[in-house]
């Protein structure tokens, strides 16, 4: 009692009829495809039907995956920053130093990266600025 090889090879001593059902529940993997495609492209079909071409194996535009690089960048720099400030306050707890006094002394070394990670940036976008004038 089996269907394409699912199932029961016999139903005997199971107490059931053997009956296979249908898994409702299963997506095939060129149904996800194609609804992942469609979600990154806001629910726009590219209209050719079938395979596509080149354009179906990328999925978000260049734009977007840079966007999401530098996200997870300052992320990780975000991430990396808090646990010096926590290496800090751990090693000012060791030496005795009062709360309110770790506590300034924290937040001013966070500003202080903040800040100069502010004035790299701007830098940066006036750099890039001027390289787009001379291109142009």
């Amino acid at each position: 009692m089996s269907y394409n090889g699912i199932g029961l090879a016999t139903v005997r001593g199971t107490a059931t009829s053997g009956h296979v059902q249908y898994n409702a529940g299963h997506v095939r993997n060129s149904s996800r495809r194609h609804r992942t495609w469609k979600n990154a492209n806001d629910g726009r079909d590219d209209g050719r039907g079938g395979r596509g071409g080149n354009n179906k194996n990328k999925l978000l535009t260049n734009e977007a995956l840079k966007e999401g690089a530098s996200s997870l960048a300052l992320h990780e720099k975000k991430r990396q920053l808090e646990v010096r400030l926590f290496e800090l306050r751990d090693r000012l707890e060791d030496r005795g130093v009062k709360d309110e006094a770790i506590e300034q002394e924290v937040e001013r070394e966070r500003k202080r990266v903040m800040d100069r990670w502010e004035e790299d940036k701007r830098m940066e976008d006036e750099r890039r600025g001027r390289l787009l004038k001379l291109q142009q």
